[in-house]
């Protein structure tokens, strides 16, 4: 899978720099944060487990690291965006199985095992297991994270949004906001706690950031409170950043 390595750099998944944090703190930050990513690759999980090997401190966070790289990431119920040129049956979105494997229609013969997969592995799995059935596929093949959006949007209630989607995505799954959205108070919510909020929110749409790029995880919650007062024309420019960009991954799915 092709991916950029901008979400590597990222020392605190809401903006924080490590330059600025003490050295145990950055040390926590980083672990955590690489830990949330989504994408994390294999190599990057490895090298935390060996960092935090070192430090008795970290056990708990050790154990969910190894966990991660012998579970993998694909539970039953999670989908899955999978497009290949050429062959519309298997270009869908699909479910991964109570057995945590995925089923592909035809041409595609018997079941794809996703235990022990991270979502970064996804595609080159897909990719290899298709193979056995088209020549020379061309695959794209992305986990999918189930978001809330509530409040002022079109369409709230959960969306599939693809993992490595930029976080406007979320928004354009939604339908959009409504005009009493109140955009000083949009913000990201997990287990009821406040995660991201207001200009910074904003700054990270604006900059195409993705879902990986601030973990976001499944369940994570966007709440796009109404407006009390005016801020008209603050609305207005958000919903020109969200109606601008074109080719969203939701129409392309067609599947929420």
């Amino acid at each position: 899978m092709k991916r950029t390595a901008r979400g590597a750099g990222i020392a605190l998944a809401f903006g924080v720099s490590l330059a600025t944090t003490a050295p145990a703190a950055a040390s926590q930050v980083f672990s955590d944060t690489l830990l949330s990513r989504p994408l994390a690759t294999r190599g990057e999980l490895e090298t935390l487990a060996n960092r935090l090997a070192e430090r008795d401190d970290r056990s708990a966070l050790l154990a969910h690291v190894r966990t991660r790289l012998a579970a993998g990431d694909f539970r039953p119920g999670d989908r899955v965006l999978v497009q290949v040129q050429g062959e519309s049956t298997l270009t869908d979105t699909f479910t991964v199985r109570p057995d945590t494997t995925l089923q592909l229609p035809s041409p595609a013969v018997g079941r794809l095992p996703l235990g022990g997969v991270l979502r970064v592995e996804l595609e080159e799995r897909v990719e290899h297991y298709v193979s056995r059935f088209v020549r020379e596929p061309v695959v794209r093949a992305r986990p999918l994270l189930q978001v809330s959006v509530q409040g002022e949007v079109i369409r709230a209630g959960y969306h599939g949004i693809p993992a490595d989607a930029a976080l406007v995505e979320v928004l354009t799954a939604a339908g959009g906001t409504t005009q009493e959205a109140d955009l000083d108070d949009f913000r990201l919510e997990r287990d009821g706690e406040k995660l991201l909020a207001g200009p910074d929110l904003q700054r990270a749409l604006s900059e195409r950031r993705t879902l990986n790029d601030v973990g976001i995880r499944d369940g994570d919650r966007f709440v796009v409170p109404r407006d009390g007062g005016s801020g008209v024309m603050d609305r207005l420019r958000f919903l020109w950043v969200v109606v601008s960009i074109t080719g969203g991954v939701y129409g392309l799915s067609r599947a929420f």
